[in-house]
């Protein structure tokens, strides 16, 4: 994850697998575990929880609450190629064994 004062970029570098979630919210009351995928969890959905995109981009000023995912449109692409830029500098400067991910995908 990179964030500027404006934006928020997260790589979900493991997006085909499901997002796992802490053993106290799956045992806590307001969790429906027989949730339909399309059932809210705060203001995203269940389905949007446990299945993250590759890319994650918020306008954190439009959007404080994180909820409407930039990442896929053109208007923000610059922004977004910025922040993976940002992302891969900082694995590289921190010798990343996961910034090896990006050749293969």
């Amino acid at each position: 994850m990179v964030r500027t004062r404006r934006f928020k970029l997260l790589y979900n570098i493991a997006h085909e697998l499901t997002f796992p979630f802490a053993e106290d919210l799956l045992y806590a009351s307001s969790w429906d575990r027989s949730a339909e995928p399309s059932a809210r969890f705060g203001r995203r959905s269940v389905e949007a929880l446990m299945h993250r995109p590759k890319f994650e981009l918020y306008d954190l000023q439009a959007d404080p609450n994180e909820v409407s995912n930039l990442a896929d449109d053109p208007a923000y692409a610059q922004v977004k190629a910025q922040l993976i830029d940002k992302v891969k500098a900082f694995q590289t400067r921190t010798r990343d064994p996961w910034l090896r991910k990006w050749d293969f995908q």
